[in-house]
């Protein structure tokens, strides 16, 4: 039978070169069972060596700290993130990048996270005085909470009964209530064309007296009280007001349209704060050393566009409240402020409140639904001057929140158009949520969570986890639900995603019991592309016999062009039998095993190794 030679090069006949190397080659697999480059080759099979495989999902990695975490567990398993604690508040978008901070979460409504280790339902809230006032103020004085509702003044010894007793104040000379403050004794209220009046809560607690305590026809429309001095607003103009009830002015501005916002009490100075059109400015007014009162200046400019609407001291530190959100200020050797960076809200700051390390603040409208309290930790800084926060008490209500008081250790606050609301320790909410940061597990490739675990002291009511993919809706899992039970796994769902974020809604199993979170963590499975490996033993020899024809190569011209791949790396095909992949030559080794026609022209085997590039 007849032999057919093809010569694959023009290194034996003086002819055109039948191959030269391209994209792919279509004597795969019909001919040859691998090409490179289009070149064919047939395998030494004979080697032993012929292996194709993925490289490892993730590398190796040491835990070099000095206690064991997370990056102790083995990389090979499950990549693990979760939370134990949850008291460096909410505020984090990112809970696992470079600068993300342990401990806190990205938003929440109805939770209490500030016991280290723990994560708890805060109380509910009712209406303790039905009221469609939308102008309110309030004060606390002798064991009573006095508000404002337009223009009624009302009190009760407990807002937070079940049937509270609020009492008409008598007296009001007319139009709605502008201001209301108390220096520790007495209660002053400042009515339009009316000067200041005041209620002698010891004497007569719901009678505002008939004469004036301030003279004359001013309208004030902010009254306060700060390292013992009581300052009124009227025009642009900000009086201080002595014991007799004279006023003078203590800081007068050019500006007819300048409008004072409130007082507050610093650690050397009086802080007085205001605000025209867009420019928010508050002034130090110093103490001298004859206890008289120095000339105000500034001590603060808010950028342009950022509004000042409360101001409140509490512990030598100043809270600023703005149409932005809230800012921290400690004070600089002369009095200065040093403000810290804004912490964020949906609506103005209308008023202050602080008990113990706490500093609560009104939240207007926080998502559409329910309006109420943030709560600052001052205990906690999660950067220079700027506390800890998250939402606290709240209500059904998207209306304006003011009028805000700590009473008997609880808090009371008053929703234009709503009425007062108080807060109801005999009821925790019915369900709470909170919102993770979002998580990569520390790669950008692909990933899907696995399991998701709960712990909890043993359980009252239950916990529901919830994932979003890639900012997508959120997808319940199974919840933890049985009664007294510690610890549950939930599946998670196998779509692949590049960053996840969870929800946890934690629901109260009676009107006082409740589910305390005590750890949550989510393990996810690393799926990134993985490139294949293949060790492939190519036949190089001059002549190869396939299926009764002769194939002629030019040994060194071949490898020539294999090395060329490996030295100026760039991808190219490989076919294997049916199948087509883009690779790059990372290695070869020619392993010798004879010469051709008794000269140095070598044949042997060449082993390549490639790496699939995916797509």
């Amino acid at each position: 039978m007849a032999t057919t030679l093809y010569r694959f090069t023009d290194a034996f006949i003086p002819a055109p070169q039948f191959f030269a190397g391209g994209t792919t080659t279509n004597l795969v697999p019909d001919v040859f069972p691998i090409a490179i480059d289009g070149r064919p080759f047939l395998i030494d099979q004979q080697a032993g060596t012929f292996t194709r495989g993925f490289e490892p999902r993730v590398r190796d990695s040491v835990d070099q700290s000095t206690t064991p975490g997370e990056a102790a567990i083995n990389p090979q398993g499950l990549c693990r993130r979760g939370e134990t604690s949850w008291h460096y508040g909410a505020g984090q978008k990112y809970a696992d990048t470079a600068e993300a901070q342990d401990y806190r979460f990205s938003s929440s409504k109805g939770v209490n996270p500030w016991t280290k280790g723990q994560l708890t339902l805060l109380n509910k809230t009712k209406v303790s005085l039905a009221s469609a006032a939308t102008t309110a103020h309030s004060v606390v004085q002798d064991g009573r909470v006095y508000f404002s509702l337009g223009a009624d003044v009302k009190f009760t010894t407990d807002p937070y009964e079940s049937s509270p007793t609020w009492t008409d104040c008598t007296g009001e000379p007319g139009g709605i209530c502008a201001a209301m403050a108390t220096d520790g004794n007495d209660v002053y209220l400042a009515f339009p064309n009316d000067g200041v009046r005041k209620i002698d809560t010891t004497a007569a607690p719901g009678t505002i007296s008939g004469t004036r305590f301030v003279t004359g026809t001013n309208s004030y429309y902010m009254l306060g009280f700060a390292k013992g001095y009581m300052f009124a607003a009227h025009d642009q103009n900000l009086r201080q007001i002595a014991g007799a009830g004279t006023s003078t002015d203590r800081i007068s501005i050019d500006d007819p349209d300048f409008r004072w916002v409130g007082v507050a009490t610093g650690q050397n100075a009086v802080y007085a704060a205001g605000y025209a059109g867009k420019k928010s400015l508050i002034y130090k007014i110093t103490i001298k050393a004859d206890g008289t009162l120095d000339s105000g200046v500034v001590a603060l400019e808010l950028p342009t566009g950022e509004v000042v609407t409360a101001i409140s001291g509490y512990l030598g530190f100043v809270l600023i409240g703005t149409d932005k959100g809230v800012r921290f200020a400690s004070t600089d050797s002369n009095s200065n402020l040093i403000a810290g960076q804004i912490i964020p809200t949906s609506g103005a700051v209308n008023k202050f409140t602080s008990e113990g390390r706490f500093s609560y603040f009104t939240w207007t409208n926080y998502d559409g639904v329910s309006g109420g309290l943030g709560r600052l930790d001052l205990g906690t800084l999660t950067s220079a001057n700027t506390p800890a926060f998250a939402t606290d008490l709240m209500y059904d209500s998207t209306n304006t929140v003011n009028g805000l008081v700590t009473f008997n250790n609880k808090r009371c606050f008053w929703i234009s158009g709503v009425g007062i609301i108080a807060e109801d320790s005999a009821n925790l909410v019915e369900s709470a949520e909170i919102i993770t940061g979002t998580y990569r597990w520390g790669i950008p490739d692909r990933k899907f969570v696995a399991k998701f675990d709960i712990r909890t002291t043993p359980l009252y009511g239950t916990i529901t986890p919830s994932i979003s993919l890639d900012s997508g809706d959120y997808t319940d899992m199974s919840p933890h639900n049985l009664a007294l039970g510690t610890e549950s796994v939930a599946t998670g769902p196998q779509s692949k995603f590049i960053e996840a974020k969870f929800k946890l809604t934690l629901n109260r199993g009676s009107a006082t019991t409740a589910p305390t979170l005590t750890r949550w963590m989510a393990r996810a499975y690393a799926s990134p592309a993985r490139s294949q490996v293949f060790r492939v033993p190519i036949l190089m020899h001059h002549r190869l016999h396939v299926r009764d024809t002769d194939y002629y190569f030019d040994v060194e011209s071949e490898l020539r062009a294999l090395r060329d791949l490996v030295t100026n790396p760039r991808v190219v095909n490989y076919q294997e039998n049916t199948e087509t992949f883009s690779v790059v030559l990372e290695d070869l080794e020619f392993q010798v095993a004879d010469g051709y026609q008794s000269n140095w022209d070598l044949e042997g085997t060449c082993t390549v190794t490639m790496r699939s590039v995916q797509d």
